[in-house]
């Protein structure tokens, strides 16, 4: 039964939306403020229904009822609760329910939270808003139907959840990944409402920039702990690996990233308004391709959903009438957007438009390297591997390149720059840069151009940020206190700068065979492995291996634990890596197959700085958030004085007969 009231919540969620999609859109163009009153209801209407139904998901895991397919292939009585709350946005259908119940209590935040004067556009918004989440509904029923029975022979036992997900990452990635890619579908409506309505002020903008900065934040997240997920589960030992599924979020993350800067253009300077609305559109475009890229089986990836090309043709159907609809729209209604276009060659303004036209350039790069060998393929023309070296000789100069410029904007004036005041800036690049070769000759090949770049990058960062700081002390702690959120977000930057290029470069890393008594040194660390164990879990059996490991000076420091598991509802083996971290360095093992009665093929890692990655990550995250609730609470306060309601200078009333 909860099943069945799942699927009607989420029919009547899809009739909702549908109606919600036309009706301010119908009010606006025939100025009827009666049927306007309807979109708060329907808007809740259209949030219940789908919470509602996302619930009864939850409850059939809850339960076992594995009569429901959804539920049957991807849960087991012996998996622990947390994990059946987890599995719920685990695999396909679920997540794609999760992804439309996120936009749906969205735009129901901005509804019901909104004081800002145009009301018309908010109804727009919500308008397109509905029409998102009724496509996404209506692929949800005809091609994956989270409430599909398995009846009248369903089995007694479900298949489980994949090891592989069995992590607490699967608590904090997708989550995060989709809430990102929610907060982009909402300033693709937000841009499509201001194109329908020829104009997109400064006002626009500021309401924008809050929801910009909150998609980028949890983006930001979603690729972060992705990365650390990927590190500690699967046991490779690396922490990014250019695959297609990983490109996938990180193409609209780089995007995202240009979005948040030309708002601040748009807001404070109100110029660059048409190139923050293509972007706005670009964002969602490639957040759906990486959703087609993900679901639709042409590529092979642990961290791929699904294999099914109707789904995926379907998802590809949805894309080309959102992104056509929407570049179609723009290119009619562009030209009514007015910027101001006045500044100088040396100015801030400068600076940021280059920032995110490398921002850009690097997201297309990852796109080409990407999907060249999908095309490549499908034109039968063979098979082609693009790897980390292409990605690396391209992705990481324009790093540098985008690194260099968001150093300097902070540092120079909007509109115009003295070049008087450029030579501070040379003499912290030349000092950064002597960081970097010093730095760069600690390799063991004598000097890494690689490892000059990422030492470079990190210098400057921190340099230009120190100097911003001095420069600003004479205006006081409280100026200096509302540049923050941007101080926060940008020495993050360069945290995980210094953490990849450590990991990359300096990495020290032996695969051994090993067996009880037998020792060996790496990096100055010795690590014996003393014995294996057996070790039952309700869930798993592993073979584990006990290694000790003693400093240089021969103090224990510790013991690692590195497991090979075996999952009992399906016999999948996984390699669970043994982790032992400071902020100095991680020592990372890894069991791999077993090469005699008493020997394992064991990888032993040094890998330096490795967790300030992911603490750049956290601190990017910190100061997206600083800024994005400190421009909530500025527009909240400037919009209670002129809360207005809709007059009939808005609407011409037309009540009904």
């Amino acid at each position: 039964m909860i099943p069945e009231l799942g699927l009607i919540f989420l029919i009547i969620s899809t009739v909702t939306a549908v109606l919600l999609s036309f009706i301010p859109l119908y009010a606006s163009y025939s100025k009827n403020h009666y049927l306007f009153s309807y979109v708060k209801t329907l808007t809740a209407l259209m949030t219940f229904t789908i919470s509602a139904s996302i619930l009864c998901l939850l409850i059939s895991f809850l339960v076992d009822d594995f009569s429901v397919a959804y539920v049957a292939n991807h849960s087991n009585t012996q998996l622990a609760t947390l994990y059946k709350v987890a599995a719920v946005w685990g695999s396909h259908e679920g997540s794609m329910l999760f992804w439309v119940v996120s936009i749906a209590i969205w735009g129901c935040m901005i509804v019901f939270s909104s004081r800002y004067e145009d009301q018309l556009y908010i109804g727009r918004m919500i308008a397109i808003l509905a029409f998102v989440i009724a496509g996404f509904n209506l692929f949800m029923l005809f091609t994956s139907n989270p409430f599909a029975r398995l009846l009248p022979n369903f089995p007694v036992e479900g298949r489980d959840l994949n090891p592989i997900l069995q992590d607490i990452g699967l608590i904090f990635h997708p989550p995060m990944l989709f809430l990102g890619y929610v907060g982009l579908t909402v300033t693709f409506a937000a841009a499509i409402a201001a194109l329908i309505g020829g104009k997109f002020t400064q006002q626009h903008a500021s309401y924008l920039r809050p929801w910009v900065l909150m998609a980028w934040v949890f983006l930001t997240g979603g690729n972060a702990f992705g990365s650390w997920w990927a590190y500690n589960e699967l046991g490779w030992g690396g922490w990014w690996f250019w695959d297609p599924v990983e490109n996938a979020s990180f193409i609209p993350w780089l995007v995202a990233t240009a979005l948040l800067h030309s708002v601040v253009l748009s807001q404070q300077r109100s110029s660059f308004k048409v190139t923050t609305l293509l972007l706005c559109l670009l964002a969602f475009s490639l957040s759906l391709l990486g959703t087609f890229l993900v679901r639709s089986g042409i590529v092979q990836s642990v961290h791929a959903f699904a294999s099914d090309p109707t789904r995926g043709m379907s998802i590809l159907f949805l894309l080309g009438v959102f992104v056509c609809g929407a570049l179609t729209l723009f290119a009619l209604k562009a030209g009514l957007i007015k910027s101001k276009s006045e500044f100088s060659l040396v100015s801030r303004d400068t600076v940021m438009l280059l920032g995110n036209i490398v921002l850009v350039v690097a997201a297309i790069s990852v796109l080409l390297g990407t999907f060249y060998p999908l095309l490549f393929e499908l034109l039968d023309l063979g098979t082609l591997s693009v790897g980390a070296p292409y990605f690396n000789s391209i992705f990481v100069p324009l790093t540098f390149v985008a690194v260099l410029l968001m150093g300097a904007a902070p540092l120079v004036k909007w509109q115009h720059e003295s070049s008087n005041r450029l030579y501070p800036l040379a003499a912290l690049f030349a000092a950064s840069a002597v960081i970097g070769v010093l730095v760069a000759l600690q390799t063991r090949d004598g000097f890494d151009p690689w490892v000059w770049i990422g030492a470079t990058s990190a210098s400057w960062i921190f340099l230009s940020l120190g100097y911003l700081v001095f420069s600003l002390r004479s205006q006081g702690a409280g100026f200096i206190a509302k540049k923050a959120a941007m101080l926060i977000a940008h020495f993050g930057v360069a945290i995980s700068i210094i953490g990849a290029t450590a990991v990359s470069n300096f990495e020290t890393q032996e695969l051994l065979r090993m067996g009880p008594g037998q020792g060996k040194v790496v990096a100055g660390y010795t690590f014996v492995y003393e014995a294996t164990v057996d070790v039952e879990s309700h869930s798993y059996t592993a073979i584990q291996a006990n290694i000790r490991v003693t400093d240089s000076d021969n103090n224990d420091i510790g013991y690692i634990t590195p497991q090979r598991q075996t999952f009992k509802t399906n016999a999948m083996e996984v390699s669970k890596a043994g982790i032992m971290r400071n902020l100095v360095r991680d020592l990372y093992v890894s069991s791999g197959q077993q090469l005699s009665d008493t020997e394992y093929l064991v990888r032993i890692s040094h890998k330096p700085l490795a967790c300030w990655i992911w603490i750049g990550g956290l601190m990017m995250m910190l100061g997206g958030f600083i800024a994005a609730m400190s421009g909530l609470y500025n527009l909240r306060r400037q919009q209670v004085a002129a809360t207005k309601p809709l007059t009939t200078a808005q609407f011409a009333v037309k009540e009904p007969a």
